[in-house]
């Protein structure tokens, strides 16, 4: 299976959402659809690493409105100001300046960098 598939598998990891796994496998500089099973400890620890970071962020946000989204209080989050590569396909990324690209992985939109996330 895809790691990002795996990272959105609910049975595996409760409450990482599409944005979040995007997010989560560009800061860790993983490929979405290298397979989770060929992952070594270093990588997964990086993937943990980077999702940890990034959802502690998120929680700081109030979480991430890119649509209708609002929070228990009905005001919108405010992470999406920092996303990297989600809903940016076509703008550089922040990091080696490639432009970030869509495609479709298990169904879901999957928005990745081609030079940083190999």
């Amino acid at each position: 299976m895809p790691v990002k598939s795996f990272l959105l598998d609910q049975n595996t990891i409760a409450g990482i959402g599409n944005i979040y796994a995007c997010e989560i496998l560009h800061r860790a500089f993983m490929s979405p659809w290298r397979k989770a099973g060929s992952l070594s400890l270093k990588e997964w620890q990086r993937v943990a690493a980077a999702g940890l970071c990034i959802l502690r962020k998120a929680t700081a946000c109030r979480g991430t409105s890119v649509s209708d989204w609002l929070d228990l209080h009905g005001k919108k989050g405010e992470y999406q100001n920092h996303l990297t590569v989600y809903g940016r396909a076509g703008c550089a990324c922040p990091h080696c300046g490639e432009k970030v690209q869509r495609m479709v992985l298990s169904g879901r939109g999957t928005y990745f960098c081609p030079s940083c996330q190999k």
